[in-house]
C-alpha cells in the first residue's frame, strides 16, 4: 500500500464495546492462566491417601443364643415370612436439575489502510464500539490513486497527466482497504455512504468494488443521498472474514473541478 499520508474525505467506523486501536492490540489473550490449587487441597482433600491400603472386606458377626434379649429391639414385631432383598440392582435414586449456561457475545473488527490501523471490539450485551478512524484517508487524487478505466484498471497518475474526461474514466481512491471481522455470534458486515457533495450542494457518485474472503469482486455505486446500507457479508461464528474494498468517483465533463467530501461507514452487527 501506498506510504502517502494526505487530506480528504474522513473514514467514519462503527461497530457493535469499546476498545479502540493501541500501541500494544488488545484483541488478543497473550498471558496463560496461573492456578494455586494449594489452598484447595489442604482444606478438602487433606485425608485423600485414607483408605489406601483398604481391600474392600469388613467382616462382623455377633450371635448370643443364651441372651437374646440383648438384642431384640421390638419384641413384637413379626420376623418371620418376609421378603429377603437379594437383589439390589434395580434400586435407584435420581435427582434431575437443570442446567444454563450464557456465553457473552464477542465481536471485532479492524481496518487496515493507508500508513494505519484502526480497531473496534464489542465485549459484551449492549457495548457497542464506535471510532472515527484518524491519521489516515481515503482521498481521490489525480496524482495519488490516479486515473482508472471502466474495468478499474489504472490509466496512469500525475499533476498535469494528460488523459482526457470522459464517461469511462475515473478517479481511485489512494488506496485499497481491507476490513476483518470475526464473532462467536452469527453477524452481519455492511457499507454505507451518501455520494459526496461541494460547497454547492452538486454530488459526485462514488463506486466501491470488495471481494469477501477471496470470492468474486462485487460493484455498488453510492449515487442517492439517504440511500440503505449495503450488505456485503453475513457471518457464521468463529469464521473470520476478510474483505477487501476500493473505491472510485467518475471523471467526466458532468463533475464540476473542485473538492468534495463525505463520509463511509463500516459496521459489523451481531443478528
Amino acid at each position: 500500500m501506498k506510504k502517502m499520508l494526505v487530506l480528504a474525505l474522513a473514514l467514519v467506523f462503527m461497530l457493535s464495546g469499546a476498545v479502540m486501536a493501541q500501541p500494544s492490540y488488545p484483541g488478543t489473550l497473550t498471558n496463560p492462566l496461573v492456578f494455586d490449587e494449594s489452598e484447595i487441597w489442604s482444606e478438602y482433600y487433606a485425608n485423600y491417601d485414607d483408605h489406601l491400603s483398604d481391600d474392600g472386606v469388613v467382616v462382623y458377626n455377633h450371635v448370643d443364643a443364651n441372651n437374646p434379649g440383648m438384642y431384640t429391639i421390638l419384641e413384637d414385631m413379626d420376623r418371620t415370612g418376609y421378603t429377603l432383598d437379594t437383589d439390589g440392582r434395580n434400586q435407584v435414586v435420581e435427582i434431575l436439575v437443570d442446567v444454563e449456561a450464557y456465553i457473552p457475545c464477542f465481536i471485532e473488527m479492524k481496518l487496515t489502510g493507508n500508513q494505519g490501523t484502526t480497531a473496534a471490539i464489542s465485549y459484551g450485551a449492549n457495548a457497542q464500539a464506535r471510532r472515527d478512524a484518524t491519521g489516515y484517508h481515503i482521498v481521490f487524487d489525480n496524482e495519488i490513486g490516479g486515473f482508472l478505466n471502466e474495468d478499474w484498471v489504472s490509466l496512469g497518475h500525475g499533476q498535469n497527466a494528460e488523459i482526457n474526461p470522459g464517461s469511462e474514466v475515473y478517479i481511485g481512491a489512494c488506496d485499497m482497504f481491507m476490513v476483518e471481522v470475526i464473532s462467536n455470534d452469527q453477524f452481519k458486515y455492511s457499507v454505507k455512504a451518501d455520494p459526496l457533495a461541494n460547497t454547492a450542494g452538486n454530488l459526485l457518485p462514488m463506486d466501491m468494488r470488495t471481494q469477501v474472503n477471496g470470492a468474486a469482486w462485487t460493484e455498488d455505486t453510492f449515487a442517492t443521498v439517504g440511500d440503505p446500507e449495503v450488505v456485503k457479508f453475513t457471518g457464521t461464528p468463529g469464521n473470520k472474514m476478510e474483505a477487501l474494498h476500493n473505491f472510485r468517483v467518475p471523471y467526466n465533463m458532468g463533475v464540476t473541478h473542485g473538492r468534495y467530501d463525505g463520509e463511509i461507514l463500516f459496521r459489523a452487527v451481531t443478528i
